[in-house]
């Protein structure tokens, strides 16, 4: 389990130093020093597990392939020093990130992390957020209560022997000398620590670290315009306002066209002879596999099933699934989750994404060793806006399995149950809730997701008093029709009923990437 591996190495004796600084122009920097009982060795097997991830990578990067999915390269200059620690156990990770736009800061998984916000209120600059460390001060306290053993979690429990070190300290220096701060100030510098051994017990040291860090400053000569971002995870659920938060803006499908591509991977072409008599000939097929590749930056929210316009063998014969249910069904794309580096390109800060597909077509007849024409384009839809989506009490507890009581004999709630709300109507969103389920430390939530004009970009659990607990939304796109599935995991088992909150984009533009291929032979 990808997360959990990542979890472990974050277990255990960690501190954190989070400084970020912001000038008057919007430009600054953020220094984040990590010192941690993981050995680097174990960090080195795990750089780029949290590929995937996107907004929800966890919180603190320790590898040079981490750091770069929170300091995009488009927007940041990012250098990382990685060491054994002076007391010669485990390592000391130096990441340095400089930044020439606050709005790429606020937009990027940092930004997402601390759940951060900027904004210009009357004469003052305002800058709230929290310290991101709350998800691995949980997940630091995750114990086998499934009876299964915890060891695919290999070291777990070594690492959990020094959890009364962890400690977190997060800084952030304003333009001006500051007039507020929920933390201690010093002049243009206000700071939050929390230490696990000052506080009264692993929960409290948690809730510490949820608390909103608030730093005002005058803006007094300031030259940026910070955009004014909605956190779902920053305030208590009741005071979360549902709605639309903002319009989007025009995408620019010529730059798209232009950095975007379709990278073949091969033909596969199966075709049997039936000699019972029976009528066989089911294990005939012909596939066409290969991958988009596309930027970081003009990653869509959501994929569509590539479309195949024409396919042809040498002699004219036309190759495209008919119209029939099992044909329309085999035509359809089986697209792997987006991620992954080119193939060209080990490196972890020019590491590109790929949307993998395979398409499937009838194959040739026997005497024919050669496609002539294979036509089609893949669809990458950019939806526009960005609206919060509420639902109380969504979640009660007779859907959550405990995996703890299932190990001793107890049942399993199977069977989708749906998720209602008007404003997923209007977006022509439908959600159900596919499985749930709570497991050494943790909280799962499978979602089934359909529609074609909406996609979910964020998600947020709330507990029964309404408190926002560490969320980690991962997409999972199946490639089949419009249905998509997505897993929310929650560090920690929040008390039921819990609340949800998503961001979700409506309609906006489709962007196709066209794939050609002409003349491909092969073997008889």
């Amino acid at each position: 389990m990808t997360i959990g591996l990542l979890l472990i190495g974050l277990c255990g004796c960690i501190k954190v130093k989070d400084e970020l600084t912001i000038n008057a122009d919007g430009s600054g920097k953020v220094e984040i020093q990590t010192d941690t009982s993981m050995p680097p060795e174990f960090a080195g097997n795990m750089t780029g597990r949290a590929n995937g991830l996107g907004g929800g990578a966890i919180y603190p990067p320790t590898s040079e392939a981490e750091a770069h999915q929170f300091f995009p390269a488009k927007d940041f200059t990012v250098t990382v020093k990685q060491q054994k620690a002076a007391s010669g156990d485990g390592m000391t990770v130096v990441i340095e990130a400089s930044f020439k736009d606050i709005n790429a800061l606020l937009s990027s998984p940092y930004g997402r992390a601390h759940q951060l916000t900027a904004r210009i209120e009357g004469s003052s600059l305002v800058v709230r957020g929290i310290s991101g460390m709350e998800t691995v001060a949980r997940f630091a306290e995750m114990k086998d209560d499934s009876g299964m053993g915890m060891g695919m979690y290999g070291g777990l429990a070594d690492l959990q022997k020094n959890t009364n070190e962890m400690r977190d300290e997060f800084r952030v220096t304003l333009p001006n000398a500051l007039s507020m701060s929920t933390g201690t100030k010093d002049a243009k510098t206000a700071d939050w620590t929390v230490e696990r051994a000052k506080c009264k017990d692993a929960a409290d040291f948690a809730t510490q670290l949820s608390i909103v860090c608030e730093a005002r400053c005058p803006a007094d000569g300031l030259k940026m315009t910070p955009v004014t971002l909605v956190r779902i995870g920053l305030l208590p659920f009741a005071e979360l306002a549902a709605g639309v938060t903002d319009t989007g803006s025009a995408v620019d499908t010529n730059k798209i066209i232009s950095a975007a591509k379709f990278v073949p991977y091969g033909i596969s072409v199966t075709r049997s002879l039936d000699l019972t008599g029976e009528g066989g000939g089911q294990q005939n097929s012909a596939q066409l596999m290969g991958a988009v590749v596309v930027p970081p930056e003009f990653q869509p929210q959501k994929w569509a099933d590539p479309k195949l316009d024409e396919a042809v063998d040498a002699k004219g014969n036309d190759l495209k699934p008919g119209d029939s249910d099992q044909n329309r069904f085999l035509a359809r794309a089986y697209s792997s989750r987006t991620d992954g580096a080119d193939d060209d390109d080990d490196s972890a800060s020019n590491s590109i994404p790929k949307h993998v597909i395979t398409v499937n077509f009838r194959p040739p007849d026997w005497k024919v060793n050669e496609i002539a024409r294979i036509k089609g384009s893949v669809g990458m839809q950019y939806f526009g806006g960005s609206q919060v989506v509420k639902l109380t009490n969504a979640v009660p507890a007779s859907w959550i399995m405990d995996v703890s009581k299932m190990a001793g004999g107890g049942g399993f709630n199977s069977g989708e149950k749906p998720l209602t709300s008007d404003a997923l109507s209007s977006l022509g969103l439908t959600l159900s809730v596919q499985t749930a389920m709570a497991q050494s430390g943790m909280t799962m939530i499978m979602l089934q997701v359909t529609g074609k004009t909406a996609a979910l970009t964020d998600a947020q659990v709330f507990d029964a008093n309404g408190k926002p607990w560490p969320t980690i939304l991962q997409q999972q796109n199946i490639g089949m029709g419009d249905n998509d599935s997505c897993q929310i995991m929650v560090a920690g088992k929040p008390q039921p009923p819990l609340s949800l909150a998503f961001m979700a984009s409506g309609s906006g533009t489709t962007v196709e990437i066209p794939f050609l291929l002409e003349h491909v032979s092969f073997s008889k």
